[in-house]
């Protein structure tokens, strides 16, 4: 059963996704290549987008915000690695917005106010959204519903305001959909039957803390590499015709959330 749960954030060490776009990295000195830094296990709001969906003020009073059940464009939060850099961008109710985060002693820390494009709205619209952004930097205390596959998220800013987000639905590779949950594979493949003979299966498990377990099924788009291990945010699909012997589910890969090469 989803569990509100403290978001915990560590110093940027993550990596950036896209590693079939990469050439093979060329090791320094130390063994690693600096662009593949361990990644943190902690971050499992990366590459995930927000609506706010509700703003609670002292007291139990709702402050008005668009909502897209109005037809109205709601103000959003996007958390995405670039280039290694943990960055929270959006759009906060008449202008695109930029910032850093981390996380640190259990608490979303938006590390600098955000930076925002210059364009003039409606009264209502700009000192909403100066509201927005300026609270940004005053989070007192933030959860999830679920570290696994996250649905709902809540700001408590220093005002007391409360601030409920609502995930938004992602791109899925192929147009698939589907369950989508977070995975970790191992930085090696292991001997499985796949049903008609011996194969290679990937070793992945839910959480660092469990053990590794056989996927005797596919990861579409995935292209693995050994010696990385890799954290990937998947939709499981229900394969209608699968080989003889095979698995009916598959994964589509959504994103590759974390990556970090491992010394055997």
């Amino acid at each position: 059963m989803p569990r509100s749960t403290s978001l915990r954030w560590l110093a940027p060490c993550l990596l950036s996704i896209g590693l079939a776009a990469c050439s093979s990295p060329s090791r320094h000195a130390g063994g690693q290549d600096p662009r593949y830094q361990p990644a943190s296990a902690s971050d499992f709001l990366a590459q995930t987008r927000w609506d706010l969906a509700r703003w609670t003020k002292p007291g139990g009073a709702l402050r008005p915000v668009p909502h897209p059940s109005t037809q109205s464009r709601p103000l959003t939060v996007s958390f995405i690695h670039d280039q290694g850099a943990p960055r929270i961008a959006g759009f906060g109710g008449c202008n695109q917005y930029r910032a850093s985060y981390t996380i640190a002693n259990g608490l979303l820390i938006v590390r600098d106010h955000p930076v925002a494009t210059m364009m003039a709205c409606a009264p209502a619209s700009m000192k909403l959204e100066q509201d927005f952004l300026a609270g940004m930097t005053r989070i007192t205390a933030s959860s999830v519903d679920n570290t696994n596959n996250p649905q709902r998220m809540t700001w408590i800013l220093a005002s007391g305001d409360t601030l409920d987000f609502g995930r938004r639905t992602d791109p899925i590779a192929g147009g698939q959909q589907g369950p989508t949950k977070l995975v970790y594979v191992d930085s090696q493949q292991a001997p499985c039957s796949d049903g008609a003979g011996r194969a290679l299966c990937y070793q992945v498990r839910d959480s660092a803390a469990q053990p590794w377990q056989l996927w005797h099924g596919q990861i579409t788009g995935f292209h693995f590499q050994p010696g990385i291990r890799y954290r990937l945010r998947v939709v499981e699909v229900q394969d209608p015709n699968p080989p003889a012997g095979a698995s009916s589910l598959r994964w589509v890969l959504d994103a590759v959330v974390e990556q970090e090469i491992v010394s055997r």
